[in-house]
């Protein structure tokens, strides 16, 4: 918990949230709200799925980066 978060574009994690998360979370809500009734669940399902491709890269970005930081010293 001693590491500071920094929320700008110098840091990877913020950067990759902007180009996955945010365009998939705005075209799949375009497609919920003005798509078929019908097929509802595969739009979710990108949705799920891009948020779970986003935090698994996290998860090991950071192992990685704690690896590293961990091997340096």
């Amino acid at each position: 918990m001693s590491e500071r978060f920094e929320l700008s574009f110098k840091n990877k994690e913020v950067r990759m949230w902007f180009y996955l998360v945010v365009p998939t979370f705005i075209i799949g809500s375009i497609f919920i709200f003005y798509g078929e009734q019908k097929y509802q669940y595969i739009r979710l399902l990108v949705l799920v799925i891009a948020w779970t491709v986003f935090y698994l890269w996290r998860y090991f970005y950071r192992k990685k980066r704690k690896n590293k930081v961990k091997n340096s010293s």
